[in-house]
């Protein structure tokens, strides 16, 4: 089966060198696979586990993973199978699709494709005064809701306030619980490519980081968000401005891949 695999690989690289990158270039006779989906308990930090029905081993040698970042463009190969469950170590969340392949046949063409794509996040604003503000997720909606972090009954997943320098910061939601008591227990991070750090990168998850631009917030439910923080010109005579913020969230528990959109 290995050998298989592999003559099959090179035969299919072969066949892309000479017409692009796109699984749509390449038809067979083979039957299209069917039963694809994101295996959601499986799939963790920036590992995508596809599954789909398997076809009877007589028919077929093994199987194409194919992947792209958008719902158009071409795909290219994530991984050869020789089962039906491919794995992909993905640096951006994207689209999945499946084809079988004996020898040098293959699907008549790829299976309906699934998905890691996250779920974006409306924008919110919010006057900031120099008091701190607090700001939760709310999944069911796919929004930011605002509130005071001093208040018991508010439950802030991180909090923008100014620190002991005076200078504008994000901090987790628990970060100062005398002050702020009903916080969650949050992570936040400069955000570095669409891929959020390790739980235990103790280097890249802080106790704060400066208000303004990208950041990752690991949320107290396993969720995970990728979020853009910017603000508005002060107004002159009440010193307040606008704190703007949007970004994405993903859905499946545990992962960290993300996408520009």
């Amino acid at each position: 089966m290995k050998t298989s695999i592999l003559v099959s690989l090179m035969v299919m690289i072969a066949l892309l060198a000479g017409c692009g990158d796109s699984a749509t270039e390449i038809s067979g006779t083979l039957p299209v696979v069917t039963g694809v989906t994101v295996d959601t308990l499986a799939s963790k930090g920036d590992t995508i586990v596809i599954t789909w029905t398997a076809m009877d081993t007589t028919l077929v040698d093994g199987y194409f993973l194919w992947t792209r970042q958008m719902i158009e463009g071409p795909w290219s190969l994530a991984a050869a199978c020789d089962n039906n469950v491919g794995v992909h170590i993905a640096h951006v969340s994207g689209y999945y699709s499946v084809m079988a392949f004996q020898g040098i046949n293959n699907s008549s063409d790829i299976s309906i494709s699934v998905n890691t794509k996250t779920d974006g996040l409306s924008e919110i604003r919010e006057l900031f005064a120099l008091k701190p503000v607090g700001f939760r997720i709310d999944m069911e909606g796919d929004s930011l809701i605002a509130g005071n972090p001093a208040s018991l009954e508010f439950s802030q997943q991180f909090v923008v306030a100014i620190n002991w320098l005076g200078e504008r910061h994000i901090f987790p939601g628990n970060a100062n619980p005398d002050l702020w008591p009903g916080g969650a227990r949050t992570r936040i991070s400069s955000r570095g490519g669409l891929v959020a750090p390790a739980p235990d990168d103790t280097l890249l998850w802080s106790d704060s980081i400066s208000y303004g631009g990208d950041f990752f917030l690991a949320l107290d439910n396993g969720h995970y968000c990728m979020l853009k923080g910017t603000s508005t010109l002060p107004d002159t005579a009440s010193m307040t401005d606008t704190l703007v913020l949007r970004g994405q969230i993903q859905p499946i528990m545990g992962l960290r891949v993300f996408n520009e959109q």
